[in-house]
């Protein structure tokens, strides 16, 4: 019989061996006397399993089985068989400490020596199945831990998004499924339309000041021949590799990092479509992963060689790895998409209303910053408020997106800056122009009138009587002008101006003509009495109705979980906590902490980015005082306001208006 395990029979007999002779060329056990098994070492401190089978009689169980067990309880790999040469009737074996289903069988002395081989081999036959049967557990144990390992890999290497930290774990993951004791990550890199360059050195387990570069892809270095053929490379040692061999290990490595590199096991990436996405390099394969070694050690038997049952693994790992690295690539391109895409409709909107120019990009700024700021945030009713890093990405989008819906507003509105529009105040003018015109051919048809009937007499006096009301009268229409024009500014309406306007409304001019004309219209009026601000009540609704405008487009992108919240914290940055805000007057806890930090960050820019045509650039201390004002009013949540302020937020831009 043959094994791959330790085999003996051991026995008190002085004629066992003779009775085997006859068998002797087929038997692979050695015979071991009862004394030389207790005194072999060889068997006490064996790594690997030892089958014994003790051929021994009656008495010499008896008067030995302690010792015996005790040698079979120093090592748990001895695994024991007894054939008993007793009676078969004999039960004196059940007084020692040898368990029964140790006991093989009885061989009485009458016994052929062709049954008592027979036995002997049917006992080894036992053993050799249990130790099979440990070997067949044992792989597949380690095949569930291996799968098990691979699967969390897998599942680790799916869920990392930070590129860096992605290709740190490949290689680590690598590393340890092998037990090498370092590494190297290279990436295959491409041109604009999608030709494979060159090969990128991005990472290394050691500890080492190395920037990266560039390797061809040809066969003449290793981590280059595997990229090209796509084959994995298993060397045993790289200093002494094959004549036939068309790539070289390159000496530099160790001589600049103090290392002895020894067995390698160079394994391509591939992804989906079999194209190679980069290269593992994996060195000196060790017994512990965790077992540190010297320059020496390295150069010693400390170091193995990698097996089929690691390639295989590793294989695995690098599979998984390329999957993660093309999913990194196609989210990177995904977002680079996006970014695009967020920033061409901030322009488009910007576009628009050219004085508002870079309003987005700073209100995200702000609000990116004082949400950041949060974390820091030790007392207060904000102290538990954390926000993730995806949180602070959707945080930023609903921010660059929170006015899109202005390109929803017309344009005459999106932009007006005055009550009444240019041509609409020109027509006024012109009006009035006409008016002083009119009012100057009565006074000339007043003089011709006074010529014909009195000639030349007193002309002189009538004349000057003439072009003093002419003045007072061009006076009068003036003034009403002015406040025409000064009640046109978007700024709080005076009350005496109101009044006037009141009272040229009222008023008809007769034209020469005999036609009845009004100085302003009650369109016109109805503009001019507006108390603050440019815009009546429906073109007030019509540019609030960008805030619904914005959710409706938003809610049509189909956002992943991490951003979900994009549309709702948009659509609420114009609500006040009192409840008076729009477009769905929500009030306190009820309006998201995140668009409560944007509508600080909204007004905030408001206040103090660049003149506009319809408002100046207010100082920055007044802006902090117009919101405290907003918070006591209970517009602003309070204690955002205090963060913002204390954390001097605004500091975040480089906004040369706020001083």
């Amino acid at each position: 019989m043959e094994s791959k395990f330790q085999q003996y029979i051991v026995t008190d007999s002085k004629t066992l061996g003779l009775r085997l002779s006859i068998l002797k060329n087929r038997m692979v056990p050695e015979l071991l006397t009862l004394e030389e098994f207790f005194e072999s070492t060889s068997i006490r401190d064996t790594p690997q399993f030892v089958n014994i089978v003790f051929y021994i009689s009656s008495a010499g169980l008896e008067a030995e089985h302690k010792k015996i067990r005790e040698q079979l309880k120093m090592n748990p790999l001895i695994l024991g068989r007894f054939l008993l040469n007793a009676d078969l009737g004999y039960e004196g074996y059940k007084n020692t400490e040898i368990e029964d289903d140790l006991i093989f069988g009885l061989l009485p002395d009458i016994t052929s020596d062709l049954h008592i081989c027979k036995a002997l081999a049917n006992a080894f036959l036992n053993l050799q199945m249990i130790t099979d049967q440990f070997d067949l557990l044992h792989k597949i144990n380690t095949a569930k831990y291996e799968i098990n390992r691979l699967t969390r890999i897998g599942i680790s290497l799916a869920n990392e998004k930070d590129f860096d930290k992605l290709l740190r774990e490949i290689l680590y993951s690598a590393r340890e499924i092998c037990n090498a004791d370092s590494g190297s990550l290279y990436l295959v890199e491409q041109d604009d339309i999608g030709f494979v360059k060159n090969l990128r050195f991005k990472i290394s387990a050691l500890s080492i000041d190395t920037e990266e570069f560039i390797l061809p892809i040809n066969k003449s270095s290793i981590a280059g021949y595997v990229a090209e053929t796509g084959k994995v490379l298993n060397i045993p040692d790289v200093y002494n590799l094959p004549n036939s061999s068309e790539f070289s290990f390159n000496r530099n490595f160790d001589i600049l990092s103090t290392y002895h590199t020894k067995s390698m096991l160079v394994v391509p990436m591939k992804g989906h479509r079999g194209d190679v996405v980069g290269v593992l390099q994996l060195i000196n394969r060790k017994r512990n992963f965790s077992q540190k070694l010297t320059v020496e050690q390295m150069k010693g038997e400390e170091i193995q060689p990698f097996d089929d049952y690691s390639a295989q693994l590793v294989l695995g790992v690098a599979g998984q790895a390329a999957v993660a690295i093309q999913n990194n690539y196609l989210l990177r391109e995904i977002e680079t998409l996006f970014e695009g895409f967020v920033t061409a409709s901030v322009n488009a909107i910007e576009a628009r209303d050219p004085t508002t120019s870079g309003h987005s990009f700073r209100v995200a700024q702000l609000t990116v910053g004082l949400a950041e700021t949060l974390d820091s945030v030790s007392d207060g009713k904000y102290r538990d408020t954390k926000f993730s890093k995806e949180q602070i990405k959707e945080i930023r989008y609903a921010s660059l997106l929170h006015d899109f819906g202005k390109v929803g507003v017309r344009e005459k509105v999106l932009v007006k800056a005055k009550k009444l529009e240019d041509l609409e105040i020109d027509l006024i003018d012109w009006r009035f122009r006409y008016l002083r015109k009119d009012f100057e051919s009565k006074l000339n048809i007043r003089k011709i009138e006074y010529l014909k009937k009195h000639g030349s007499l007193g002309y002189s006096e009538f004349e000057k009587a003439i072009e003093f009301e002419y003045a007072e009268e061009c006076k009068r229409l003036n003034s009403m002008f002015q406040i025409i024009a000064q009640s046109n500014e978007p700024s709080i309406l005076e009350e005496a101006n109101s009044q006037f306007l009141e009272d040229i409304a009222k008023m008809q001019y007769v034209t020469t003509e005999g036609e009845s004309v009004e100085l302003i219209s009650p369109y016109e009026f109805s503009f001019l009495t507006i108390r603050k601000g440019s815009l009546d009540f429906d073109e007030r609704k019509e540019i609030e109705s960008h805030v619904e405008h914005t959710f409706q487009f938003l809610s049509k992108i189909p956002w992943t979980n991490d951003l979900k919240m994009v549309p709702s914290i948009a659509h609420a940055h114009h609500e006040k906590l009192n409840g008076t805000g729009y477009p769905r007057g929500l009030a306190g806890e009820d309006i998201p902490v995140q668009s409560r930090i944007m509508t600080i960050a909204d007004i905030f820019d408001a206040l103090t980015d660049q003149d506009r045509p319809y408002k100046k650039a207010v100082p920055l201390d007044r802006a902090l005082d117009i919101l405290e004002m907003e918070a006591k009013e209970n517009h602003l949540d309070k204690d955002l306001l205090n963060v913002f302020i204390e954390a001097r937020v605004w500091e975040r831009l480089n906004h040369t208006q706020i001083k």
